[in-house]
Formats: C-alpha cells, structure tokens, sequence
C-alpha cells in the first residue's frame, strides 16, 4: 500500500510540474537579431518609395542584440553617398531617440516584443504642405524559422493614409568581413 501511495504522489507531483511548464512543451526562447544582414532588393517590397534612390540603396545591417538592447549599424549606399547611422532599441519599452534617414529627423521609440517579433512604435509630428501633420510608425524585425533572413516591416499612418514598405535582409557579410 505505500508502494502505491508513494507512485500516486509521485505522478501528481510529476502532473503538476508538467502543468506548470505548459504541458511538458518548453517556452522557446526569444530570437537573437545579432549578425551581418545584406538586403536582398528581390525579396524586399519598397511601397511608395519603389521609384525613389533608397529603393535601390545598397543596405548592410550590423547587429548585436543582448536583450534588452539591439544595437543596429545600419550603411546605407546609394547614389554615390553612404550613411551609417547607430540605432540602439531597448525591448523592455523604456524608449529610445534615434536618427532617421540622412539625419533628415529623430525619431524617439517605444520598444518591446510581440511574440517573436521586435516592435518599435513612434508618434511623429512633421510639417506639412497643409500644416503640422500626425504620423504613427510602426517597425517590425522578425528573423525566418531557419534564422537566414530578417525581415523589416514599417507602416505610416497618417492623414494621407497608409504606407507599407517590406525590407528582407539575407544573412551575409560584405566582401572582407565576417558574419
């Protein structure tokens, strides 16, 4: 008889362990950005701007990511001028201010994880043809089940609608560098 209590006791002990962990399935692990990621143009939807220069930039992302803070080096080359810019996000949502594109504004940010995606959230105020205009941005990074691609999404919001643009960056180094 104590035989049996004690496999009882055990199993109850072994089912509520199981089911505080979920039902035996472990909690992955948020994704780590951290490497060198070359555009990949092909891939990549460019929305509005598909018929401006940054549409056929040459863009290189460096980056190290020890969560909370993504650290991004982004080069940008396009029409014989390059721009590397420093982003620091912080995903535990305490904010950040980084520089926008050729230091055209400053774009403050809240950070955090949606799933396993990084989302950065911005209210802009831009002046406008019609007056101070409200802007939402939202960036989104998620890296591929296989952790071979990146893939950045923005969205605009504003008084003239919507605008989307899709950025799918390949895992690679530039000539003479390492990944």
């Amino acid at each position: 008889m104590k035989t049996i209590l004690c496999c009882l006791c055990l199993l109850a002990c072994a089912a509520v362990s199981l089911a505080a962990q979920g039902g035996g399935k472990k909690e992955k692990g948020r994704p780590d950005l951290s490497g060198t990621w070359q555009l990949d143009r092909s891939k990549s939807e460019f929305g509005v701007f598909v018929e401006r220069p940054v549409a056929h930039a040459e863009v290189t992302l460096a980056i190290e990511h020890r969560d909370p803070e993504l650290k991004i080096r982004r080069t940008l080359k396009v029409r014989g001028r390059e721009e590397t810019a420093q982003l620091v996000y912080h995903t535990d949502g305490r904010g950040e201010t980084n520089p926008g594109l050729f230091g055209v504004a400053r774009v403050e940010s809240k950070t955090s994880w949606e799933g396993n995606k990084v989302v950065a959230r911005t209210r802009l105020k831009r002046k406008g043809l019609r007056g101070d205009a409200d802007l939402e941005l939202t960036e989104k990074w998620q890296l591929s089940g296989d952790s071979k691609a990146l893939t950045y999404t923005s969205v605009l919001l504003g008084e003239f609608g919507e605008s989307q643009v899709k950025l799918v960056y390949r895992r690679g180094a530039p000539s003479g560098g390492r990944d």
